[in-house]
């Protein structure tokens, strides 16, 4: 739970939690409980649109993308299934988790993301402040992840501050219209499992 003052009512949460997911600009937002020891089998079922939020937080409304058909259930996505994301994920810690979820919106195209102090010093602070509002519901043992690649391998818990590659998740039909690469980041609790992506259009 986010770490409102005993007596703090749900409804305040719930507004809080939205209003962060709203500054931070993602595209796509889900939640989904988390059933399996192996989270991954939980990710992929957030990524495939099979769960709805716990908590009742996002709408269903949130996976409404009209280019999602019969023919292309999963749009923007193919289905991604557990071991892909096996293969295509970096871990990250808390404080990295936070810092990549403001730098998240401040990227170049191309993954090369913008020093921390590049952004103007007002809009840094409600990006840092929405991203770890967004990332306090899943709790203090939360594990995070990303499609960005540790181009250091593994030795710079900073890694991407000195720009990274993207594995890109975007569907075959996402990239055929213009949905060129993508770039997001998993959340992860006993109870729940969050995923908050962004594309890039070309």
């Amino acid at each position: 739970m986010l770490p409102y003052a005993p007596g703090a009512s749900l409804a305040a949460g719930r507004r809080e939690w939205r209003q962060a997911v709203v500054t931070l600009g993602c595209q796509l937002a889900a939640v989904g409980p988390r059933r399996h020891e192996d989270w991954l089998v939980d990710a992929a079922a957030v990524l495939q649109f099979r769960t709805r939020d716990p908590r009742g937080w996002l709408p269903d409304a949130h996976t409404g993308w009209p280019e999602r058909t019969r023919h292309s259930p999963y749009y923007p996505f193919d289905r991604l299934e557990p071991h892909h994301l096996d293969h295509h994920l970096e871990l990250l810690t808390h404080e990295a988790a936070v810092e990549l979820t403001a730098l998240h919106w401040t990227a170049t195209p191309y993954g090369g993301a913008q020093p921390p102090g590049a952004c103007h010093p007002v809009r840094r602070r409600r990006l840092w402040s929405a991203a770890g509002t967004l990332l306090a519901r899943f709790g203090p043992a939360a594990v995070y992840a990303t499609n960005a690649e540790d181009l250091s391998d593994g030795t710079d818990p900073h890694w991407y501050r000195e720009g990274f590659s993207l594995s890109c998740f975007a569907g075959v039909d996402a990239q055929r219209d213009g949905l060129i690469t993508d770039f997001g980041i998993l959340a992860v609790s006993d109870t729940e499992v969050g995923a908050f992506w962004n594309f890039f259009v070309d």
